[in-house]
């Protein structure tokens, strides 16, 4: 069957990830639209959003480094896959807005772009994917798990009143309640056992005796 080339095409405009082109040299030949509209939004317009932009000359002005700050490394390893030594990039960066004071996190990557039927590269593919949302998710995670606090080993008690050694405390001796809401995200409250009550108010004590009603 013979392929149409502009399924193709539509296919990658309709893309919701940005995609870029380049030629040998590193200059953006084509973008597609989510590139285009993607750049207007993070308020890179009017250079970053259209073709003819040469990316690693571009990237060597300081005046640009605030965009790229591993720019160094992103260069070599774009000249590396241009020259056949390198057949994957991938790079997890962030931008920050300054009116919106939001953080926008993308995943790039970049693969050769080979000619059919031939191995010579005569260009890269770059692709960059907003994971904005799934790296607020792991932030999150993190700082949930950082939060807490589990109890592991063992614990010196004292064999007479009870309380515990804060190794992370500076020794300090805890009585078990102060000790497990420092440690642990518990929270307690107080009632009085069966057998406190008949040693401390023996008079209430027959009510406990009582057969207790299942309704």
């Amino acid at each position: 069957m013979t392929q149409d080339p502009s399924l193709w095409i539509a296919a990658v405009q309709s893309l919701n990830q940005c995609l870029a082109i380049t030629d040998s040299q590193g200059t953006i030949q084509h973008i597609n639209p989510t590139w285009a509209s993607k750049a207007a939004q993070l308020g890179l317009s009017p250079v970053w959003d259209r073709p003819g932009i040469n990316l690693i000359e571009f990237l060597k002005n300081p005046d640009n480094r605030a965009m790229c700050p591993n720019a160094p490394m992103f260069i070599s390893q774009l000249n590396n896959i241009l020259q056949g030594d390198c057949s994957f990039y991938s790079k997890e960066f962030h931008i920050h807005l300054s009116l919106s004071q939001e953080t926008i996190w993308f995943q790039l990557e970049v693969i050769p772009l080979i000619e059919q039927h031939s191995s010579q590269i005569s260009g890269v593919v770059l692709s960059c994917i907003d994971m904005t949302r799934h790296k607020r998710y792991e932030l999150q995670l993190v700082e949930i798990i950082s939060e807490i606090r589990t109890l592991r080993g063992l614990l010196p008690i004292c064999a007479v009143c009870k309380r515990i050694k804060n190794r992370n405390d500076n020794n300090h001796w805890d009585d078990i309640e102060s000790f497990l809401i420092k440690n642990t995200h518990a929270e307690f409250t107080h009632d009085i056992c069966p057998d406190c009550i008949r040693v401390l108010y023996p008079k209430y004590s027959s009510s406990l005796d009582l057969p207790t009603s299942n309704e």
